[in-house]
């Protein structure tokens, strides 16, 4: 396995340029696990209408950057307590196989730490009927990218204020808003320690029992990671006007 050190500059369009990087330049033939974390950020799936999604006015005045992925699924708010998880492999079985697999990892690693979590849905993980996890994929051909967000100890009033609730979802499953919908994981922590903590061990679990290498990035995929992000994951016209 490979695990990418995140870069500590907090932005979304960063680690989704490490993503597009590994999966149509460097295509490891062994399994890449990146854990990393966002600024206050709303991230929006490949096919979204912004206008739909975002209260664009309020997330300007918040500081809340806008930035698109490449797979799809709904919109989703981070901020530095909320921690991501990719996982990029060759793409040797089918996709859905992949995302129970990924779903399955990350559910062992929140039991071990005493948090209560199950699967519900295609991609969704849940403690006591609550969302804390969201999941999405997107594929080069050769590569399958698989990454997710944990509500460890996030904004969660920020997160109901930025995003446009999906009332034909909600209304089906008798939930009220965003904010009934959705919780966060470290009061289900009896130590309840920092995000950077549960960062630690959350790597030490994924990781436990694997052989790894941290991964080095060379000038060149340095000035490719770079051409990546000023084309699509930092430009203002994938994020906000693409339909």
């Amino acid at each position: 396995m490979i695990f990418v050190e995140p870069d500590n500059n907090n932005l979304a369009s960063a680690s989704f340029s490490v993503e597009y990087l590994f999966t149509r330049y460097i295509r490891s033939e062994k399994p890449v696990l990146m854990l990393w974390q966002a600024g206050k950020t709303v991230m929006l799936g490949n096919n979204q209408v912004i206008d739909a999604e975002v209260d664009i006015e309020y997330a300007e005045k918040s500081g809340i950057l806008i930035v698109r992925r490449s797979s799809g699924g709904g919109a989703i708010y981070t901020d530095l307590g909320t921690v991501l998880y990719t996982i990029i492999e060759p793409l040797k079985k089918e996709a859905k196989i992949h995302r129970e697999d990924v779903a399955a990892n990350i559910i062992d690693a929140l039991t071990e730490m005493g948090v209560p979590a199950k699967r519900e849905g295609r991609n969704d993980i849940l403690v006591e009927g609550r969302k804390v996890s969201g999941f999405a994929q997107y594929t080069s051909g050769t590569h399958i990218c698989t990454h997710g967000s944990l509500l460890y100890d996030t904004d969660l009033d920020e997160l109901t204020r930025v995003l446009i609730p999906n009332v034909e979802k909600l209304r089906p499953k008798g939930i009220a808003s965003i904010r009934s919908r959705v919780t966060n994981i470290k009061p289900y922590i009896d130590e309840a320690y920092p995000v950077s903590l549960f960062i630690k061990k959350l790597k030490s679990i994924l990781l436990n029992g694997k052989e790894y290498s941290v991964y080095k990035f060379s000038d060149d995929e340095r000035t490719k990671l770079q051409r990546v992000n000023n084309d699509m994951y930092g430009n203002p016209y994938w994020n906000t006007k693409k339909l």
